[in-house]
């Protein structure tokens, strides 16, 4: 089983100030030690992360994070694909609760069968098909 991650929570788990830090930081060092599912991060996420990390944090932490999921073991950044991108579109119109990233997420779960996503975000509860976590829960277990 693999889980995506969203953009808050890679963000959040660099950022000490970030309300949403020790819970971010869980998820991300359970996935670190195998504890929780390895990670799947869309090219899009990857974009949004680096773009909102240096501009909020410093071009360093940035190259960090971005160092930290091409080079972590249970991370795997991943390319949407054209198909992806068609069906964001129609999710975006469709739920417009959802960013446009957020509804690649859903286009990229649905078509490789991703259940999991662990983001902050409440407005991915609208996709039926994704089961979004907040916490450091491992969906194969249910334990924190």
């Amino acid at each position: 089983m693999r889980a995506l991650l969203d953009t808050n929570v890679l963000f959040a788990a660099a950022s000490a100030r970030d309300r949403y830090h020790d819970r971010a930081s869980a998820i991300v060092s359970g996935i670190d030690s195998s504890e929780l599912p390895s990670a799947l991060i869309t090219d899009y996420v990857v974009g949004e992360t680096m773009n909102l990390t240096r501009e909020r944090l410093g071009s360093g932490v940035a190259t960090d994070l971005l160092d930290r999921l091409t080079e972590g073991a249970q991370f795997e950044v991943v390319h949407t694909a054209q198909a992806d991108f068609t069906a964001a579109t129609a999710l975006f119109r469709t739920y417009p609760e959802l960013s446009f990233v957020d509804a690649t997420l859903a286009a990229y779960a649905d078509r490789q069968g991703v259940e999991i996503c662990y983001s902050f975000d409440d407005d991915l509860d609208v996709v039926p098909e994704l089961t979004r976590l907040d916490t450091a829960t491992d969906p194969r277990s249910g334990t924190r």
